[in-house]
């Protein structure tokens, strides 16, 4: 997956893109399952579970119906949560039991990101508190008074166009933490809506791409990893 850092001609998408979400789980999202959990690759566009705004058409939904149709009894308890417009990696586990021993341990949650501008340092962590914005219920911003402490390790993989192909690595999970960190950078995500400059993708350029962790049961490391989907690979070529 990484790139090399020679420079590419950047051609976005001419259309506006629109997500094209699944009506069922498919063979393409499971990434994992066993008798203890179910690893999903989840589409942009698509929430992970149920909010008070929306009821339905969410990725538990399809979970749900997926373990009616197979006629598995387990739970849905997602362990890691992406954002709307974040694709990428999401853990349900499949008693109580696991998800707590998985928000117990260590999980290595790894990003492929698209950020504006090209990045000088090859490598860094970016240690700056995070709190939510003041005047606003969704925002959140860097602040070194009210902020909770919040650290983004980051590895430059590419320079494409304009853009800058980056490998992430979450240490805390404050919610938009990377959004908001690449932002304080001065190096927002391409089309990101809330801290950057909107663009015809309609949706931040990031990625959930690689999870690893010790199994809960079994005595062993799992390691499970998707690709960028195409509508950000459209950005980099």
């Amino acid at each position: 997956m990484e790139a090399s850092k020679a420079l590419s001609v950047n051609a976005a998408p001419t259309e506006p893109w629109q997500p094209h979400l699944p009506s069922a789980l498919t063979p393409a999202m499971i990434a994992y399952e066993d008798d203890f959990m179910l690893i999903l690759d989840k589409p942009a566009g698509m929430l992970v579970h149920p909010t008070v705004s929306q009821w339905t058409g969410t990725l538990y939904d399809l979970v749900k119906a997926y373990y009616a149709e197979r006629g598995i009894t387990a739970d849905i308890h997602p362990v890691s949560r992406l954002d709307r417009n974040t694709s990428g990696l999401v853990i349900f586990a499949k008693e109580p039991v696991i998800q707590f021993w998985l928000s117990q341990g260590e999980v290595v949650k790894e990003y492929l990101a698209i950020a504006q501008g090209h990045l000088q340092d090859e490598q860094g962590l970016i240690d700056a508190p995070i709190a939510r914005k003041e005047g606003s219920i969704i925002e959140r911003c860097v602040d070194f008074t009210r902020g909770k402490e919040a650290q983004t390790a980051y590895q430059v993989l590419g320079y494409y166009g304009p853009n800058t192909l980056l490998k992430i690595r979450l240490f805390t999970g404050r919610t938009h933490q990377i959004r908001v960190h690449m932002a304080y950078l001065g190096h927002p995500l391409v089309d990101d809506n809330l801290y950057g400059v909107p663009g015809p993708q309609s949706r931040h350029a990031l990625h959930a791409y690689r999870l690893a962790f010790k199994h809960p049961v079994g005595d062993y490391m799992l390691e499970i990893t998707r690709g960028l989907p195409s509508d950000l690979r459209k950005i980099l070529y």
